[in-house]
């Protein structure tokens, strides 16, 4: 069997001409052909079905996770605004208040502060 034949021409040769061998083979490579042509026009048909795969937590556009707790620096980064404006609008009440993660740090709730953020 030449294999730079194509099935189809190999299958139009004279019967004739080949051994039972090579028939043999070509019918072999006919069937393997046929499948794989199947099973093609089987995922043509089949309508695709939208990737329901869970996705990852989704991260908000400024890049924490929803419930996170972020630090003044952060904090000024997601408003734009530098630490003593945060600490001016805490002291008139206005901003969100930290919570105490120990006895000399702070955080704020990063939900709470895109809240804030978007309310304006």
């Amino acid at each position: 069997m030449t294999p730079d034949l194509d099935i189809l021409e190999r299958l139009r040769t004279d019967p004739g001409k080949l051994t039972i061998g090579e028939l043999m083979q070509d019918r072999e490579r006919a069937l393997h052909e046929i499948m794989k042509l199947r099973a093609n026009i089987e995922r043509l048909r089949t309508p695709r079905k939208p990737d329901v795969s869970v996705p990852a937590p989704r991260e908000k556009q400024n890049g924490f996770r929803p419930g996170t707790l972020i630090r003044l620096g952060e904090v000024c980064e997601v408003i734009g605004v530098c630490r003593t404006t945060i600490y001016r609008w805490m002291a008139e009440g206005t901003f969100p208040t930290a919570v105490r993660v120990s006895k000399h740090a702070v955080r704020w709730r990063v939900d709470e502060v895109e809240q804030w953020k978007n309310s304006l």
